[in-house]
Order: structure tokens, then C-alpha cells, then sequence
């Protein structure tokens, strides 16, 4: 067929309009500023070098004016620094003329920890009291062509907080000083970290510029889905610098051809819906449930065939419920992912490193990945530590891990004076809309472990009538009306009030609600407690082990490993830790000298393992009644002794072994701690270890004993992860073990093994 010469010019022109308008740069500038910084103490004249982002101790140890805060007793030497003003100065910067003519000019703040004053050209542009949220500031008239200075003074955030609590007129408590300022809670000091208040520009500085209008925010709200349609709106926020038609236009793996649609803005903010369907909906599972499905979407603004402003998301559709219903026990809770009820097995997370700007994606990943491994679906993101990096997210969604997703409060009563409410509304704000979007956000949870404080710790002893009163209706203020209020705004995800529901002294803890179980450590119960004692969903139990000996070593203060080193004590933030391990270890085991480090190491390690896997079996065995188990913890944010998997070096524990087995679904292999066993009966199993040629990234191991033996535990001399460790072998059994180095390697490791008998001989 021949077309007339006229049409053929048409179809020309239109594809070479859509050609250029596909490639057009959008008008908005996002510019992240690689500035060079200097730092110096408020009462100084000296200056040094800084990296930003980062912060305050990590910039003061890289010019070696504090030794490492980690090693030793070092942490002692450093508690100066959260006592001082710390001002931070970039070197000079230019912009370009082109960037200045837009009409709209602002600098993004993505980070400031906490109290900060910050100058731009000598002229103040804000202060900041929030860590847990971004800042945006007009610098039109401030911006200049060249030699624009940034300066930031931060203020000590025990200064500030000593002053905030001054001005409140009913005690805080908990630990008041934390609770005043919005910055990470276990910077003050935690049974599993050190106290180093610490400031700085912890994440990166943006500059934004545009003339015309910019996405504020793009959203997929999923309203209803089924197997033949999903039906989806997608949400704009859009500010404008004028009134008048845009067009946008969206490019999506939802549908074939790009969707037109013609909107009208107005000078401002903007708010446009936009519904459609998506048919035969492919759907996003957790971990081994089915595919981690996603959806992209490519969404540009135009105005006069000029674009504007781009977009781009990825989301999974799916469907995820908190159930709550009255039954015959007492009251449900539970997760439904797609209509399908889920038994959530995962662990409590805290932040991936002490200083946010330290945790690389490379630390994310292996975090992430090492869940997926264990069959782990769910990670509860603990309330007194930060909210994740995109990155760490972003992983959770690839490999199928729900968050529950605390928001920054625990183990404390918080103020709710208007400054204050209006900052955790702002923060709570922002931080959903960033979030909203990741099919892996299960659950917005108020708090860990307030409620269960102020009516089970003795909190209230001593009050007045009159400052329970104010006390109470502060928690109201931020946890039953600020936050909910939140969440159903801007989300279509759950809320919960706080975690535990009961404490663990109130009858009800079993039959309702989440609970946080520990009658085992702090009250030395046996570990059959757990099978006695199984709540609706378990959202923490533990027990401490020791780290690794790589980790070990980088807590000594001497040169010698020993368990009376200053240096291993200053890490032990449990006032009981080493009694209640030493107490626990001594029921099942044969008395082992702490001066054999490895040994107590391991049998620490092993305690651990049996003693929680105990409680997972027990309680997956009771699915139906109890919905999900998580325990207490995932990951360290120092060298420590503490509940964790995985030490800080990034070694999997035994428990992290062990769990393998016991959440896996498939698995029928029962492995229960018996106290009973005759460990003398145990002789030499001389365990065998032949290391074959590498295949692809794993090195299999074929590992071999002559009799029986317990918990063989494989070391080798590079980080990395086995298949399977601490196994039981019979005697002339083989078993052929893979080692994943984790960094990329062709060296061949060297892989050693032992097992229970060597802690005696």
C-alpha cells in the first residue's frame, strides 16, 4: 500500500516530535553539591578536613583526634564530643547563570543531625531540630554566581536537650534527654551499643531549580485487586509556579501504550488523580510465597511539548493486612499477604551501622541477602534507630522481605507540646510518602515497648495525679491521633499503637496482640518456657552470645585475647550479660574456662541457637494460634556482645545457621536441644575437611568424621557463608558443604573444623 506523500510527511513530523520530546532533559534541576567541607569545635580556631555526608566522630577520627571509638575503652575518651558546638564550612562554589534565571531556587537538606543553625553566604537560611526528616529552604535571592559559602553550626544535643527539658512542665520518663530530641534514640546508649552523641550532615545536600512546575510526590494507591484487574490511581503532587493545562504522560510494564492525560494546574501546590486498571495483575510475594513481581512507571510532565519535570517508580501490586478479630483464644493477629494468611519468620532489625553515612550498599546487601537465605520474610525495623536508607528498601522488595516498620520511638514518654507534635507530623509525613511506594511495608507501628513502660516498669511511681494526666494525653497526642492520622492519609497500610500491646506481666500478653517475651535472660526463666508459654505473634525474644574472634579482637584494649580485657567488658552493655550466659551455659554444658576463648565462644554461640530455636519450633507448631515469630536480633551496629545472628563483622552465628532448618518449610529435620545428653560419651570424631576445586563462586567442602559428632562448626580464613554449619555428623557419614566467599575471589580458603568435643580436649 502507497501512502499519499502528505500523510507520510505527517506520520514524519509526529515521530520526530515524540523523538526529541522522548529525549528532551526535564526542566527541574536536581544537582546533588560535591562540595569539599572543613570542620572545627564552635570554641575553636583550628579547622580540618571533613566528609560529607558523615558526621562528627567519624570526621574527627579520620583526622586522628580521637582514637577509634570502638576499640578498647575508647568510647570512654570520646564523650566529650556530643558535649561541644561543631561548626562545618564548605569551601566556595559557583553557579551557573542558567541555573540562577529559574524562577524557583532551593537547597534540599536530606540530613542535618540534629540542632542546626545553617548559613548560606553569612545569611541564616533555617534551623533544624530533626534528624529523621529532610529540610528545603529558598536560596533565590541568597544563591550567587560564584564564591557561595555554606556554613552549618550544630549544637550540642545534650546542651539543647538539658534546655527543652527545663522548659516542660511534667517529668519525661524513660530518659527524658533522648525523648526531647528527634534524632536516632540509640545514640544515648543501649544494652547492645555505646552512648556517642554524636552531629553532622548525614546525608546529601540537593540543589533544586526550576521555572515552570516540579513532582512533589508520585504515588500508586492500589484500591482494589483480583485476578482479572487491579484497580490503581496514581497520586501527583505537583507544584507550580503557574496556572495553566499540562500534559502528562506516563510509559508503564502495566500497559502497552503510553497513557496521555491532560491536567489543569493552578500556582502551588497541586493535588491530580489519575485512576486506571491493570489487567491480569502479576503479584508481589514475600520470600518463598511466589515472585517479586514489579511494576515501572515512567512519568514525564509537559507543558508546550517542553518537559517539564520526570519521574520514575517501581512498585509491586499486592494486598497486606494486619488482622485483628475477636476468636475463641482471645483476639487474632496476624498478617494477610493477598488474601492468603502469612506466618511471618524474621527478626528484629536495628541500623545496619552506629553512623547511618557509614552503612554502604554492599553492608545492605549482604544483610538483606543473609535473610533471604534463612527463609526470613519479615524484618521489624526496631523503633530506636533510624529509617533505612532507599537502598536497604530496596532490597527488602527484590527479595521478598516485609517490613514492619517502626516509627522513631522507644522506651520512653514523649512530649507533645505543639513544637514538638508539629516536627513528628512532618517527619512522620515525609517519611511514609518516601516509603509508600515499596510493596514490602507491611506495617506503620507507633512505638516499641512505651505502652508496655509507662504500665508495666514502675514508670508512673511517684507522679502526680496531675503529670500521669499530662503524660498520658502527650502519648495520645503523638501515638493514637498525630501518627494513625498519618499513616491513613497517605497510606493504605495498617497502623498499630505500640509493640508489645501487653507487657509481658499482664495476663493477656498470650492471647492478644503482639508481645515481646523475656521471662528467658531477664527473668533466667529455663528455655521450655517458650514451649509453655506461646503468645498470638511473638515480635521479640533473645538471647546474647559472643561475637566472632575477628570481632572479639577488635574489642580489646591489650594484645592478648582474654576475657578480663578491659577493652571485651566495655562491650558488654548488659549489666547481667556474661553472668546470664555463663548461668545458662552451665544447665546443659560442662563447665569450660572463659581463659579457652574459642571454646566459650562456641558454646555460647551454640546456647543461643538451641535455646530460640527451641521457641521458633514451639511456636511455628502452634500456627494458626501464633502467626509469626521475631526474634531479637538481626544485625549489630558495633563490635558487641549482644541477642544478634550476625556479628559485626558480618559472620553468621550459629543461630543464623540453625535457623535455616528450623524456618524453612520444607525441612522435617528436628534438632532439639537436650539437656539430658550424656556429653562424655563423646569421643575424637576426627572431622576430616577436603576442599574440592572451586565451582562458580562456591567451594564445596566434603566434610567427614570417623564417629559421631555434635555441632561441627566450619571456620574458614575469609568472610563468607556455608551452606550449612554446626551440623550433627554420624560416624563415616559424608556431607559436602558449599563456602560462598563474600567478597570475589579465586584464592582458595582454608576451612577448618571442629565440634563439641574439642571444647574439652
Amino acid at each position: 500500500m502507497r501512502f499519499p506523500l502528505f500523510i507520510f510527511i505527517i506520520l514524519l513530523l509526529v515521530v520526530q516530535c515524540f523523538s526529541q520530546t522522548g529525549n528532551q532533559s526535564p526542566q527541574v534541576l536536581e544537582q546533588e553539591l560535591q562540595l569539599d567541607w572543613i570542620f572545627s569545635r564552635a570554641d575553636s580556631t583550628k579547622w580540618f578536613e571533613a566528609i560529607v555526608p558523615g558526621c562528627v566522630h567519624t570526621d574527627l577520627l579520620h583526622n586522628n583526634l580521637i582514637p577509634d571509638p570502638f576499640a578498647g575503652v575508647n568510647e570512654n575518651l570520646c564523650q566529650w564530643v556530643g558535649e561541644k558546638d561543631w561548626v562545618y564550612q564548605s569551601f566556595p562554589f559557583d553557579v551557573s547563570d542558567e541555573t540562577l534565571e529559574n524562577k524557583t531556587i532551593f537547597l534540599r537538606f536530606n540530613g542535618l543531625d540534629t540542632y542546626a543553625d545553617v548559613y548560606l553566604n553569612n545569611q541564616l537560611l533555617l534551623s533544624t531540630d530533626n534528624a529523621f526528616r529532610s529540610w528545603e529552604v529558598d536560596v533565590k535571592k541568597t544563591l550567587k554566581t560564584k564564591d557561595n559559602i555554606l556554613k552549618i553550626h550544630f549544637h550540642s544535643p545534650l546542651a539543647v536537650g538539658n534546655r527543652k527539658i527545663a522548659e516542660l512542665n511534667y517529668p519525661l520518663p524513660g530518659d527524658a534527654l533522648r525523648a526531647v530530641t528527634r534524632k536516632p534514640q540509640f545514640h544515648y546508649g543501649w544494652d547492645w551499643g555505646p552512648k556517642l552523641i554524636t552531629c553532622g550532615i548525614t546525608k546529601s545536600i540537593e540543589l533544586i531549580a526550576f521555572s515552570d512546575a516540579r513532582f512533589a510526590h508520585v504515588y500508586l494507591y492500589q484500591q482494589s485487586i483480583n485476578n482479572n484487574v487491579a484497580e490503581v490511581q496514581l497520586e501527583f503532587e505537583i507544584f507550580s509556579n503557574y496556572s495553566g493545562n499540562a500534559l502528562l504522560h506516563i510509559h508503564s510494564t502495566a500497559f502497552r501504550d503510553v497513557m496521555v492525560s491532560e491536567i489543569k494546574l493552578k500556582r502551588g501546590a497541586n493535588k491530580i488523580l489519575l485512576p486506571f486498571e491493570i489487567e491480569k495483575p502479576q503479584l508481589w510475594w514475600c520470600n518463598e510465597l511466589g515472585d517479586q513481581h514489579f511494576y515501572h512507571f515512567d512519568i514525564r510532565l509537559y507543558s508546550d511539548e517542553k518537559l517539564l519535570d520526570l519521574e520514575k517508580i517501581r512498585t509491586g501490586l499486592r494486598t497486606i493486612e494486619l488482622v485483628t478479630e475477636k476468636d475463641d483464644v482471645g483476639e487474632s493477629f496476624y498478617f494477610k499477604l493477598n488474601g492468603k494468611p502469612l506466618y511471618a519468620k524474621g527478626a528484629n532489625y536495628i541500623p545496619a551501622s552506629f553512623f547511618p553515612s557509614e552503612a554502604d550498599d554492599e553492608t545492605y546487601q549482604w544483610l538483606v541477602e543473609s535473610c533471604a537465605d534463612v527463609h526470613i520474610n519479615m524484618l521489624r525495623v526496631w523503633g530506636g534507630g533510624v529509617y533505612e536508607a532507599d537502598e536497604f528498601y530496596d532490597l527488602c522488595d527484590e527479595y521478598g522481605i516485609l517490613v514492619w516498620q517502626d516509627f522513631m520511638f522507644a522506651c520512653a514518654m514523649y512530649p507533645s507540646d505543639s513544637s514538638f507534635v508539629g516536627g513528628v507530623i512532618a517527619e512522620a509525613d515525609e517519611q511514609t510518602k518516601r516509603l509508600r511506594n515499596h510493596p514490602c511495608i507491611a506495617l506503620w507501628c507507633g512505638n516499641n515497648e512505651v505502652s508496655e513502660g509507662w504500665h508495666r516498669w514502675g514508670w508512673q511511681d511517684g507522679l502526680s495525679t496531675k503529670h500521669k494526666n499530662q503524660i498520658e494525653n502527650a502519648y495520645h497526642d503523638v501515638f493514637n491521633r498525630a501518627l494513625p492520622d498519618v499513616v491513613k492519609k497517605n497510606t493504605n497500610t495498617d497502623y498499630w499503637e505500640s509493640s508489645p500491646k501487653w507487657g509481658r506481666g499482664d495476663v493477656r500478653y498470650k492471647t492478644e496482640g503482639d508481645a515481646h517475651d523475656w521471662w528467658v535472660w531477664h527473668d533466667e526463666k529455663h528455655f521450655e518456657h517458650f514451649r509453655e508459654n506461646i503468645p498470638r505473634f511473638m515480635s521479640e525474644f533473645g538471647f546474647q552470645s559472643y561475637p566472632g574472634l575477628e570481632v572479639l579482637s577488635e574489642m580489646m584494649s591489650g594484645d592478648s585475647l582474654n576475657a578480663n580485657d578491659p577493652g571485651i567488658a566495655q562491650h558488654q552493655k548488659h549489666k547481667r550479660g556474661f553472668q546470664l550466659m555463663d548461668d545458662y551455659m552451665k544447665r546443659w554444658f560442662p563447665e569450660v574456662s572463659k581463659d579457652s576463648i574459642a571454646n566459650y565462644v562456641f558454646l555460647t554461640q551454640v546456647v543461643q541457637a538451641e535455646g530460640i530455636c527451641m521457641a521458633i519450633e514451639a511456636q511455628r507448631a502452634s500456627n494458626g494460634r501464633c502467626m509469626g515469630s521475631l526474634y531479637w536480633q538481626l544485625n549489630d551496629v558495633w563490635p558487641s556482645f549482644s541477642w544478634s545472628s550476625i556479628d559485626y563483622s558480618g559472620e553468621w552465628k550459629a543461630l543464623h545457621y540453625m535457623l535455616k532448618h528450623y524456618f524453612s518449610d520444607d525441612s522435617t529435620e528436628t534438632r532439639n536441644f537436650n539437656p539430658h545428653f550424656d556429653w562424655k560419651n563423646l569421643s575424637d570424631p576426627k572431622v576430616v575437611v577436603d576442599l574440592r576445586k572451586q565451582e562458580g563462586v562456591a567451594w564445596p567442602i566434603h566434610v567427614t568424621t570417623s564417629s559421631n559428632a555434635k555441632y561441627v562448626q566450619l571456620t574458614a580464613d575469609m568472610a563468607g557463608k556455608f551452606s550449612d554449619n554446626y551440623f550433627d555428623l554420624e560416624a563415616d557419614e559424608e556431607k559436602i558443604i558449599l563456602f560462598y566467599p563474600r567478597y570475589e575471589t579465586e584464592i582458595k580458603p582454608d576451612v577448618k573444623a571442629r565440634s563439641l568435643w574439642d571444647c574439652w580436649n
